[in-house]
């Protein structure tokens, strides 16, 4: 419908305008002229379209402990433009020791390449556990913890610990910890695997398949647990 109706306003555009001019026109050039013109029209029409619209991949994950399934954690990566959002959802509900529930929310934003803004979010039993921002200003990360704020040493960042769930660290030495403030060291442990060592004493192994995140060994000194792709 809509390329019909592009071609007729274009048609009418030239036979209006020789009309006003009294220059006469045969039919096969105008045909001609308003196709070539339509062909034009349209190919801008997609670009623009396939420019504008962003694109979304989401990830999902079960939490397992024991073998049993204790929650769930949800990833989402959306490109628009030169722009990267990523965007991680996960909440437990299990007993050690005691029942509790743990939340968290971590979101990073890159341009061309490099992170621009980043959060961490996270909840215990209902009591706020952690919230910190990361972003920039003049060439500098300024890392917000409350009222709290202080300037990175480290700049530029172009790979945290968000971007391990969307793309595998071939040849990348480090991870940028938005929790930690610092970049970890990436130990390969295998075939697509990795193991990243946290400054508390814990540490995490990072499976990949088809260059996505498959699976996350969590050792814990008071417990292991792991996340598994499921879709």
């Amino acid at each position: 419908m809509i390329p019909a109706i592009i071609v007729w306003l274009i048609r009418q555009y030239w036979l209006n305008r020789h009309n006003q001019a009294g220059v006469g026109i045969s039919a096969a050039t105008l045909t001609n002229k308003v196709w070539r013109i339509a062909a034009i029209v349209l190919l801008i029409l997609l670009l623009v379209s396939l420019t504008g619209q962003a694109q979304t991949r989401s990830l999902n994950y079960k939490i397992l402990r024991n073998g049993n399934k204790v929650g769930a954690l949800h990833f989402t990566e959306s490109i628009s433009g030169n722009t990267n959002y990523l965007q991680l959802e996960s909440e437990v509900k299990t007993r050690f020791i005691f029942s509790f529930t743990a939340e968290a929310k971590e979101k990073a934003a890159y341009s061309n390449g490099i992170l621009t803004s980043s959060s961490i979010y996270r909840k215990l039993n209902g009591s706020e556990k952690a919230n910190k921002q990361h972003r920039i200003e003049n060439n500098r990360y300024v890392i917000q913890v409350g009222k709290n704020a202080a300037l990175s040493k480290i700049y530029p960042i172009t790979y945290s610990m968000l971007s391990l769930y969307t793309k595998e660290p071939l040849n990348i030495p480090s991870v940028y910890s938005d929790n930690f403030e610092t970049s970890l060291e990436i130990q390969k442990a295998g075939a697509h695997k990795y193991r990243i060592n946290f400054p508390d004493g814990n540490y995490n192994y990072y499976a990949y398949r088809d260059g996505i995140l498959n699976e996350i060994e969590i050792h814990h000194r008071l417990y292991s647990a792991s996340i598994v792709l499921t879709q």
